[in-house]
């Protein structure tokens, strides 16, 4: 069996294994954790993206090179006097003239450079539209990190829970045995019967299974709290034991600021109505005729053309003109999506203003459950010292102090988790309000 016992500190777990608090639990879970990594690198994609939508806005430089293997002899025949029937010099060309080109391989290079004009502002809108993106991504982030914090809270409550139950055991185990022998001896005197004994040492038995039963629940806790923070799993560690909070008030309308400020998953929903409204305005952009400044340069080589080589400037304009509708049924569908997003987004927020009060409530009935806890606790503790003793003058029966000493040990187990529900709803509430 594992050796549980109270370490310095106020701190529980195996003898030997550093303590590890709440709070380094935490920070390492939201720092470490790979659902929370893979978000950041989300982020690093949508930046990336933009910046490459950034690099769209400067000219397109392009460069073109060929070979050509002639497998014919290319013959061109201007006829005598095809431009100039009759001229003082007589006709033009004077004669019959032939342009050929070799028969064998033929090469080409061009070079061009195009400056978008009118796109300027499509791709304007389609960088904010990125920006909107990161940022969101960025919520993901937070979302992220907020779901594991949270996740890395109520595992370390788990194991303070089975930590506290140990404890519960353990006395039971302690007050069972010395039940079991005082038991013995009335049997041994003839003033109690045998099946007495047996009673205590079958309930005693039953308390050392569960406390094995327990010790595995938290090996197991421990490997998952373990996972949450990405490192072996079988790393040794002990935690402190959470003591009752001081009693708590949240003022509501505070609580509700502080969530609509700062919640994720409101940002996102408020940042999905962005993106959509810039989706609409790149459709929309659409209509605009797309307008380039185009510079190029040509040259011909063991061709016997003319020219050989061409250099020019020019203006190019391309639109659309008419699309049968389509630019205009999906901007009804972009309109949609904006509409769709901000219904979202309120549904987003009146959720987490449920959460919020709900949260605050739970706050209110653990703190509650603490004080009649600890009040049962007291009662069935002195109810066990006085059937104990009675027990011991013979003038109460065994059942009574078995029943009392059952009655402790699930007033034990109950006062530990109404001060770990409490700690528990303290989670929920930082988690509704968007801190991690």
């Amino acid at each position: 069996m594992l050796a549980i016992l109270l370490v310095g500190g106020g701190a529980w777990g195996y003898a030997g294994a550093p303590v590890l608090p709440l709070e380094d639990a935490i920070d390492l879970a939201v720092t470490a954790n790979l659902r929370v990594q893979t978000a950041a690198l989300e982020v690093n994609e949508a930046a990336d993206d933009v910046e490459a939508l950034k690099t769209r806005r400067y000219p397109r430089l392009e460069m073109a090179a060929g070979i050509a293997d002639n497998l014919t002899r290319q013959r061109y025949t201007f006829d005598r006097g095809v431009w100039v029937q009759s001229s003082p010099v007589g006709p033009i060309p004077p004669e019959d003239i032939q342009i050929t080109a070799k028969e064998g391989v033929s090469k080409a290079f061009s070079l061009s450079a195009t400056q978008p004009i009118t796109q300027l502002y499509t791709l304007a809108l389609e960088i904010g539209e990125g920006g909107v993106d990161r940022e969101m991504a960025a919520t993901k982030v937070r979302l992220a990190q907020q779901d594991v914090g949270y996740l890395a809270k109520v595992q370390y409550f788990e194991i303070d829970r089975i930590l506290g139950d140990i404890q519960a055991v353990d006395e039971a185990i302690v007050f069972l045995s010395s039940l079991s022998e005082l038991v013995g001896n009335y049997v041994a005197q003839q003033v109690a019967l045998e099946y007495e004994v047996l009673d205590v040492r079958a309930r005693l038995a039953q308390r050392e299974l569960e406390r094995q039963r327990l010790v595995d629940q938290m090996a197991t806790a421990k490997e998952r709290l373990n996972a949450l923070m990405d490192r072996d799993i079988e790393t040794p560690f002990n935690i402190q034991s959470l003591p009752a909070p001081h009693p708590l008030t949240f003022d509501v309308d505070a609580s509700l600021g502080l969530a609509f400020a700062q919640r994720p998953d409101l940002a996102a929903s408020e940042l999905s109505v962005e993106k959509a409204e810039y989706s609409y305005e790149v459709k929309q952009s659409e209509y605009i005729p797309d307008v380039a400044l185009n510079i190029e340069y040509l040259k011909l080589y063991d061709v016997k053309l003319i020219p050989d080589a061409e250099a020019y400037i020019s203006l190019e304009m391309r639109w659309e003109f008419f699309d049968w509708g389509r630019k205009r049924d999906e901007l009804s569908s972009r309109a949609n999506k904006i509409v769709e997003a901000e219904k979202k987004s309120q549904e987003v927020r009146q959720r987490i203003a449920i959460e919020v009060r709900d949260s605050l409530r739970h706050i209110r009935t653990a703190q509650a459950s603490v004080g009649v806890a600890r009040q049962l606790q007291s009662a069935y503790r002195e109810k066990v010292r006085v059937m104990t003793n009675r027990y011991r003058e013979q003038a109460a029966v065994l059942s009574a102090v078995l029943e009392a000493e059952k009655q402790l040990f699930h007033a034990n187990s109950d006062y530990n988790r109404a001060i770990l529900s409490v700690w528990r709803a303290l989670a929920e509430y930082e988690r509704s309000v968007g801190e991690v």
